[in-house]
């Protein structure tokens, strides 16, 4: 099994075990629910019995409604949770491939124009050096400066130039990827 795929298998069995949880978790919610809405009725059919009945049986079924609505917010939201750790955890592994994320910086500073200014993520703080910036200048074939203050981005950069700004942020590339693919993210990560 391939990193990517053991990877994916982690999340996708970190996300089960999640959901298992999440669904035991507003399973039992719902049946407290559905108690509390059995017992209201209960008292209230005591109070007026013959009014009582139809009017009971509408406040169990709304209140059932409500619980299967509650139930499906909190999966909703583990799910949309689940996903943001995902790439989350995308982003990391891209970091921690440090040949492939610098050329990827590289890269992404090839799209700067001569006399932009680069700021780097504060993570990348000790990769990036007066040295290495030099050199991956050279490797860009552009000449820039580097803004000696540090993003509070997790990875990718930011160039200020003259004309316009761009932000390759690791954040704003990878929402690009998870806007086009989530839904097929999901359908791999959760079964749907």
């Amino acid at each position: 099994m391939s990193g990517k795929d053991a990877i994916i298998e982690k999340i996708r069995s970190d996300a089960k075990d999640i959901i298992i949880g999440i669904s035991e978790e507003a399973n039992r919610k719902g049946m407290e629910l559905i108690h509390n809405a059995q017992n209201d009725a209960k008292l209230y059919s005591d109070r007026q019995m013959a009014e009582s009945y139809a009017e009971r049986d509408e406040i169990v079924r709304r209140r059932i409604t409500v619980a299967n609505l509650e139930v499906k917010k909190v999966l909703l939201a583990a799910k949309q949770q689940l996903l943001t750790q995902a790439f989350e955890k995308a982003c990391e592994e891209i970091r921690a491939d440090k040949a492939g994320y610098e050329n990827l910086l590289i890269g992404m500073m090839g799209c700067a124009d001569d006399g932009d200014e680069v700021t780097f993520s504060s993570n990348d703080r000790d990769l990036v050096t007066e040295e290495w910036f030099e050199s991956a200048m050279k490797k860009a074939g552009k000449k820039l400066t580097k803004n000696p203050s540090f993003g509070d981005f997790s990875g990718g950069i930011l160039i200020s130039g003259k004309g316009s700004d761009k932000n390759f942020t690791l954040e704003v590339e990878l929402s690009g990827v998870r806007e086009e693919y989530e839904p097929q993210i999901a359908k791999l990560i959760f079964g749907e």
